[in-house]
């Protein structure tokens, strides 16, 4: 009897809040999983577009399609995440539901290249219903599970439904940017809405250390994605040497290190607690999602450059280069420093920074540059950070 009502508690369990003070409570294997996935979408969407521009093809429409797909394959892994740190019971339905959503993610990464090139959305369109239903269905069962979780959860699962309906109508009868742009916003808008709504107590559980590694899980898969980019200047300079190769490949590395060291060198979930802090912080990682990708596309364009095998001038492959960066630096700005409420010129370094980048690649058109300025913001920030614990210390 034991074994059978065992075996009944794993397969479906109540749906209550988790404790939000549980120690050490760390990514569940499903979670990791779940973010392999992911892996394949970003590389799928970075492919295309690294192929967009080093072939300078219209330009325009890549960098909004970018952001277009990169939102498609950012919201549903946001509001799973989100989701999770309240709600994780790890019984067989929500398995099955992360497995339904991770299933919806595949197609999203087998329809971005016909997305991309022929504004066909609908293998998207499919995979990103699989991956809604789910959600919807489980903050339903949330509303049934959990009474003081009730309003905001049918607050979810009727915004999700009402939006999820107008995309399918939109993509499939009345495509336009427009109206793509409105539904963004409203999807935007549906946690807001759920928890600004709830009286002050009542808003959804979260367990902000859990919630800041789980999006620091995926800072490091986008980071990850521009490694490969760096894989792909070395292969470069073993296939066709050359000095401006290796210096383009050595640079990156440092670019790319001093990206990590900036995310993680600060914490701020001590700083969750406030709601309008928790929107600014948990949608600025759109923004070092996004960009932290394209810095890893940027330099591939920029080694295709080099190899004579791209269209797009040197020129201006470093300067949007030092733009996706500086976007990278203003992001991370937003989700710590200016979170954190450093003071003084503590609180403007990574905007320096971002000016300083741009402007060397304006007037020097030199990543090496770039990559040595990255590291001197990281050793002064390192430097001053020793200075103040051995003050506190002493």
């Amino acid at each position: 009897m034991s074994v059978n009502k065992s075996a009944k508690s794993l397969l479906i369990n109540t749906l209550v809040s988790r404790d939000i003070n549980e120690p050490h409570r760390a990514a569940t294997a499903l979670e990791l999983f779940y973010d392999l996935i992911y892996v394949v979408a970003i590389a799928s969407l970075a492919a295309e577009f690294h192929h967009a521009l080093s072939q300078w093809h219209h330009v325009g429409h890549a960098v909004s399609m970018y952001i277009a797909i990169f939102f498609c394959i950012w919201w549903p892994w946001n509001t799973y995440t989100w989701f999770a740190s309240a709600y994780d019971t790890d019984d067989a339905m929500f398995r099955l539901s992360s497995f339904a959503q991770m299933t919806g993610v595949i197609l999203i990464a087998v329809g971005v290249k016909s997305a991309f090139e022929d504004n066909n959305f609908l293998i998207m369109m499919v995979g990103y219903v699989i991956m809604r239903v789910p959600y919807i269905l489980m903050w339903l069962k949330v509303a049934f599970d959990d009474v003081d979780g009730r309003p905001a959860a049918i607050r979810y699962a009727v915004g999700v439904f009402l939006v999820q309906i107008a995309w399918s109508l939109s993509i499939i009868f009345f495509q336009n940017w427009y109206i793509f742009i409105a539904l963004l916003c409203c999807e935007l808008l549906i946690p807001y809405i759920a928890e600004h709504a709830m009286a002050r107590g009542q808003n959804t559980k979260y367990h902000y250390e859990h919630i800041e590694e789980r999006l620091g899980l995926l800072t490091i898969i986008v980071l990850g994605e521009s490694i490969l980019a760096v894989v792909y200047a070395f292969k470069h300079v073993v296939e066709q040497f050359s000095a401006d190769l290796l210096t383009l490949g050595l640079s990156a590395i440092l670019i790319l290190f001093s990206m990590w060291w900036l995310y993680f060198d600060d914490k701020v979930e001590d700083h969750l607690a406030d709601q309008k802090k928790t929107f600014i912080w948990g949608y600025g990682h759109f923004f070092i999602y996004g960009f932290a990708t394209a810095v890893g596309v940027l330099i591939s364009v920029n080694v295709d450059v080099l190899a004579n095998t791209a269209e797009i001038s040197a020129n201006t492959a470093i300067i949007g280069l030092s733009l996706m960066i500086a976007g990278y630096l203003v992001s991370v700005w937003l989700c710590h420093d200016f979170l954190l409420e450093k003071k003084g010129a503590q609180l403007y370094e990574l905007l320096v920074l971002a000016v300083v980048v741009i402007g060397i690649a304006y007037i020097f058109n030199s990543v090496l540059m770039i990559s040595i300025a990255f590291v001197a913001m990281n050793a002064i920030r390192l430097a001053r950070d020793h200075n103040q614990s051995t003050s506190v210390n002493t």
